[in-house]
């Protein structure tokens, strides 16, 4: 005898039909979200230069801010970190991300923690109007 078929749809043996799930593709400029944590003097600058030069965005402002950080300064002290309330996005791309893992790497810190050195260092000297290390 060959299969029976019902006419009622749960009379019959169900076929187990296993299917591997689909992985999903990750978008290759996928960017990755930071969040430093800043001061609260800090964050007042940062949202004051944000509305007047960026339209509002203080994600773009801080995400330039750790991109000059990370393109002219080449010294990073080390500084306090600490958990504030106030904090900066910052999007970066993969590339970006996986530098900033170096340096968490070098330093024995978390990436957050690398980012906030190199933000600090970098936002110090935006204030002095761009001067590097080798400059002073």
């Amino acid at each position: 005898m060959g299969k029976e078929t019902h006419l009622n749809p749960i009379l019959s043996i169900p076929q187990n039909r296993y299917r591997e799930p689909q992985t999903r593709k990750v978008r290759s400029d996928k960017l990755h979200d930071i969040k430093i944590p800043v001061n609260e003097t800090i964050d007042t600058i940062l949202r004051r230069e944000a509305r007047r030069n960026w339209n509002g965005s203080k994600t773009s402002l801080g995400t330039e801010i750790l991109m000059f950080g990370l393109q002219q300064v080449f010294v990073y002290p080390d500084v306090t970190y600490k958990d504030s309330p106030f904090i900066v996005h910052c999007k970066v791309d993969h590339e970006v991300y996986q530098k900033l893992g170096d340096l968490a790497t070098e330093w024995k810190c978390s990436v957050r923690k690398a980012a906030h050195r190199v933000f600090m260092e970098a936002i110090k000297k935006k204030q002095l109007g761009g001067i590097t290390d080798g400059e002073i």
